[in-house]
Order: structure tokens, then sequence, then C-alpha cells
């Protein structure tokens, strides 16, 4: 499940084909909490919709065609995969979302575009 063993907020594990938990370097750990990445690869036509527990954190998203900022969340919410993909996500601590956007408060239950260099 994890790098790190950890398995909190991962609501259904073995319907995720793929997901890993790693601690954030030293030099970031002051922003980061930690690294989330999962992989998957469904088959043609199969989608995996996978529950996502509520956690009052941000996280910066890396997929390969976005980025995103993701707000803390109050609710349990879902995510569809399908196809083959990956997303590399830091949960953020609060002095980072602070850097990141400014109105922390306002993105609070949703997800936004990231501008992000290549």
């Amino acid at each position: 499940m994890s790098a790190s063993g950890d398995g909190r907020g991962v609501l259904f594990p073995a319907a995720l084909p793929s997901f890993h938990r790693m601690p954030a370097p030293p030099a970031l750990q002051e922003l980061v909490r930690w690294w989330w990445i999962p992989r998957w690869n469904l088959g043609f036509g199969q989608v995996l919709n996978q529950t996502v527990l509520s956690f009052p954190a941000s996280n910066l998203v890396i997929m390969p065609d976005d980025v995103s900022l993701s707000g803390p969340t109050t609710g349990v919410s879902e995510r569809k995969l399908e196809g083959k993909g990956w997303a590399v996500g830091a949960l953020l601590r609060p002095a980072a979302i602070a850097q990141l956007h400014q109105d922390p408060g306002a993105i609070r239950d949703t997800e936004i575009p990231f501008a992000a260099a290549d």
C-alpha cells in the first residue's frame, strides 16, 4: 500500500491498484507532510470510483496533463479513475498553502488549476 506502511486516508486500499506514501525530505518538512503517489492501469471501459476521506489539509497534485491545488475537505468525495494514469501529490502544511494561494479559505472543498512551470 504505501512506502511508509501508513494507510491513513485510503478507504478501500485493495481497490486502488497502487498507492505509495513517502515522507517529505528534511528540506521540505516545514511545508509538506508527505508525498502520495497513486498509479493505475485499468482495462478498456473499466472505471474505478475511489472514495477519498475528508482531511483538513490542502494538496498540490501533479498529473500528466495538469497541476491542481486542492483545498481542505470537509466531507467524503470520490475520484473517478479510468484508463492508465498516475499522480504525485504533496500533502501541504498550512504554511505552504498560504504561499501558493492568496485566500486559502476560498478553496475549501474544491480543486482549482495551479499555474506551474513545465
